[in-house]
């Protein structure tokens, strides 16, 4: 006899991300951005300035889904492109100062969101959980990349 197809732990995660993808996206409402810009954005502010291609490796994207959500960022007055410094091919993007603040307000969402799901959880349950996901996608992807980038540029600022 088969398991019945909810009670699959691909079913059951996939519910789960569904669920917090929808929160978290209700959070981020008035802001207007994505998650997937959010996350982009964050990268960013952590790592300065990188392109596309950079961004696709480190944040596990296709290269046009990158480049889209960073012309839409750059519409919003989020990011802006700069010419690598020795490399005038490469694109480099950057926060501007609507970005830093934009991630500033984002986080704070996040960290909203981040409460909300430890607070149905039991006590320890939060780094429990992290932890055991974390070792399931290293596992299944790999460990995430480190950020070495094609064409590195010190951080400013």
């Amino acid at each position: 006899m088969t398991m019945p197809w909810q009670d699959g732990l691909p079913y059951v995660l996939f519910r789960a991300q569904q669920a917090v993808h929808r929160r978290s996206q209700e959070a981020l409402d008035g802001l207007g951005v994505t998650m997937t810009q959010l996350g982009l954005c964050v990268h960013l502010d952590e790592l300065g300035l990188m392109s596309a291609s950079d961004l696709a490796r480190r944040f596990r994207l296709t290269p046009q889904s990158v480049t889209t959500a960073l012309a839409q960022l750059e519409r919003l007055g989020w990011v802006r492109r700069l010419p690598h410094p020795v490399h005038r091919r490469v694109v480099l993007h950057e926060l501007t100062e609507t970005g830093l603040a934009g991630v500033a307000d984002g986080r704070a969402r996040m960290a909203a969101i981040d409460r909300l799901l430890t607070g149905l959880m039991p006590e320890g349950g939060r780094d429990d959980l992290v932890g055991r996901l974390r070792g399931l996608t290293v596992a299944l992807d790999g460990a995430d990349p480190e950020y070495v980038g094609a064409w590195p540029v010190a951080k400013s600022g």
